[in-house]
């Protein structure tokens, strides 16, 4: 079990959502994964033309909101797990727990259980649900993380252009710091990272002529 703030699994959920592939037809990518690698938790998504990463961390620092949060100890002592949840369960999840700026730190258990990754609100805090939702074990997500390096070499390029919509979904990202973007050459994803917490790419749908013309 891992205890996190509700502000920050919304946050990290609503992070990524805008970049899963919206249709059902594709399984694999119309989805969020959810991983906690021991130390940090991380939500991942991406539609095939755009990837987005958000991370969490128990370290981070906070502005302390309520006396109870000085009690409370973030994160957790399990050993690292992966869920995959439909990109349906991770919009509800997110509205099932949304909460005012002064309630974000309202804490969240979540468990990893056999076939389900179940998250729970402290009765103690006066909310009681409970959502629970089932790991899909046939999809198969991409690995985001090799998709990333394998397109991290920078290239000189007289320019790039992209989908404005897909691109505008980045300014939905929590703004915990600058938006820098790495342009990676032509035919590769460009790299979009937001604060410390935030990693993301975007292909391009068309190159300009080395000479800029």
């Amino acid at each position: 079990m891992i205890t996190i703030p509700t502000g920050d699994l919304t946050g990290i959920l609503n992070d990524v959502i805008p970049f899963a592939f919206r249709d059902d037809d594709l399984p694999d990518v119309n989805c969020v994964r959810l991983e906690w690698d021991g130390d940090q938790l991380h939500a991942l998504a991406t539609d095939r033309y755009r990837i987005g990463w958000s991370t969490w961390d128990p370290t981070d620092e906070y502005e302390v909101e309520h006396q109870d949060d000085l009690f409370t100890q973030w994160g957790g002592a399990d050993e690292p797990w992966a869920v995959t949840i439909s990109l349906d369960d991770a919009k509800d999840l997110a509205a099932h727990y949304k909460l005012g700026p002064k309630e974000r730190m309202v804490p969240l258990t979540i468990d990893r259980e056999p076939e389900r990754l179940k998250v729970s609100r402290s009765r103690d805090t006066g909310y009681s649900a409970i959502t629970t939702i089932m790991r899909d074990t046939f999809v198969s997500f991409p690995d985001i993380r090799q998709l990333l390096k394998d397109s991290a070499q920078t290239e000189r390029v007289a320019g790039l252009s992209f989908n404005a919509k897909y691109l505008a979904d980045f300014a939905k990202v929590r703004p915990r710091g600058p938006l820098d973007m790495q342009f990676t050459g032509k035919g590769k994803l460009a790299h979009v990272s937001i604060g410390a917490r935030f990693t993301g790419a975007i292909m391009s749908v068309a190159d300009r002529a080395s000479d800029g013309s």
